[in-house]
């Protein structure tokens, strides 16, 4: 006689009707406060077939792990709910932005995609996760249809997530409204700019700081780069540039004579617009500054859009006196047929390679190959996103110009960073010269 498989264990109940009295707890807490609760239902894949290999007890221990994994994820305060023998909810509260829902997918994603060690079985699992709103349901039970509906489209269309056709609605109206508040901020100067510092990697003294965009109000819940998108979309950025320049020269007052450069950026419609230069040279002459003292930082792959015109807005600007870097180099698709014409005296090195080059020969091999660029074209170098002394060393004993990170410091606002050079003392990873 065969022996009958062993039943899931106690450890992984399926209780789908906790999940909806907490959802309902938590659907009346967030209308009171005007927030969203967002459901993810999350659909595992031919699960049976890891309880057919590797029996039940296994599997059960697998689905412990996971709701561990998934319970640990920030904002998910009720934790992991195993509603049917294979799907599993998350009551995500409260939710700024449903713009964020992606990241949030990402991150439970992660937890599911990473093995899972049972005894000594390495066991992979696989999920469709189904996003639905509180803003599209007149209660928890219909959250739940809703987020099961979504999961099972998400399996259809071969996706790792799918967000409700209802929500998806709903994040239409929202992401109208958010750039409606977007453009208005930035008619109404309510941005600000924070300041990333770097410093010289020979003797460790400050050389200058990127300025970085902020939305003063923090409840939208948006990051920068989502800021700019909208900016660009809505065809708005030469007003962006024009307000971060005069901002940044304006801001950077505080510290002239201190031998500092204060670096912008400049996105691809900007490099391209006939407004460019009169912008920058204006801003110039309005505060009385040294040109030497700002940097326009560009990607390579803005410039590569059109080389020509490109490297025309480029070199007026330089011969203004002003210093063009070039970002995230190496991201791109680097020709030295372009490169050794175009008019620059910066190389950043992108921070993935930064990160990753201890551990990692290939990112170690490229930067030290944008190095070598920098000293054969006579370019100055700026590593991105050192967040530790022993990279920090590194990258001076390979002769890296100036670092910018976390390491060094994060951005600041503008009366942060004077103070910050005020009391500035050289960070570990260097040797000072005497």
């Amino acid at each position: 006689m065969m022996t009958p498989p062993a039943s899931p264990s106690p450890s992984a109940p399926i209780d789908r009707p906790a999940l909806l009295e907490a959802l309902t707890d938590c659907l009346a807490a967030n209308q009171e406060s005007q927030q969203l609760t967002v459901l993810a239902l999350i659909d595992l894949t031919q699960f049976s077939q890891i309880n057919q290999r590797f029996g039940y007890l296994a599997g059960d221990a697998a689905i412990e792990q996971l709701q561990q994994r998934l319970s640990s994820i920030p904002k998910i305060p009720l934790g992991c709910r195993r509603i049917d023998g294979d799907k599993f909810a998350l009551i995500i509260s409260p939710l700024l932005n449903i713009q964020l829902i992606p990241l949030v997918a990402k991150k439970i994603i992660d937890q599911i995609s990473s093995p899972f060690q049972v005894g000594n079985e390495t066991l992979k699992l696989e999920a469709h996760i189904g996003f639905a709103i509180s803003a599209d349901a007149i209660d928890a039970e219909k959250l739940l249809q809703n987020s099961e509906a979504a999961a099972k489209q998400a399996r259809h269309l071969g996706r790792p997530f799918f967000i409700s056709e209802a929500s998806a609605t709903h994040k239409a109206r929202h992401q109208i409204a958010l750039k409606n508040k977007v453009l208005e901020a930035l008619s109404e100067n309510s941005f600000e700019l924070h300041y990333q510092p770097q410093i010289r990697l020979a003797d460790g003294r400050p050389h200058g700081a990127e300025g970085l965009i902020r939305w003063s109000q923090r409840d939208h819940g948006i990051n920068p780069e989502e800021l700019v998108a909208i900016i660009e979309r809505s065809g708005r950025m030469n007003d962006l540039f024009a307000w971060t320049i005069q901002t940044a020269i304006r801001e950077s007052m505080a510290w002239r004579g201190q031998n500092i450069t204060t670096a912008i950026n400049l996105s691809a419609s900007c490099l391209h617009s006939p407004q460019l230069f009169d912008t920058i040279e204006s801003s110039l002459n309005l505060w009385g500054a040294n040109p030497s003292d700002l940097c326009i930082e560009v990607t390579e792959s803005t410039i590569q859009q059109d080389l020509d015109q490109g490297f025309q807005a480029l070199k007026k600007i330089k011969e203004l006196g002003v210093k063009i870097a070039i970002d995230d180099f190496g991201t791109g698709y680097s020709s030295l047929e372009y490169f050794k014409f175009i008019p620059a005296d910066e190389l950043k090195i992108d921070k993935s390679f930064i990160l990753n080059m201890r551990n990692n020969q290939i990112d170690m091999d490229i930067v030290k190959l944008i190095l070598d660029w920098g000293k054969r074209f006579q370019m100055e170098t700026i590593a991105e996103g050192i967040e530790d002394a022993e990279s920090m060393a590194l990258l001076r004993e390979l002769g890296c110009t100036y670092a910018q990170g976390y390491h060094v410091s994060k951005a600041l606002p503008a009366d942060q960073y004077s103070q910050w050079l005020d009391n500035y003392a050289p960070v570990s990873g260097h040797t000072t010269k005497g």
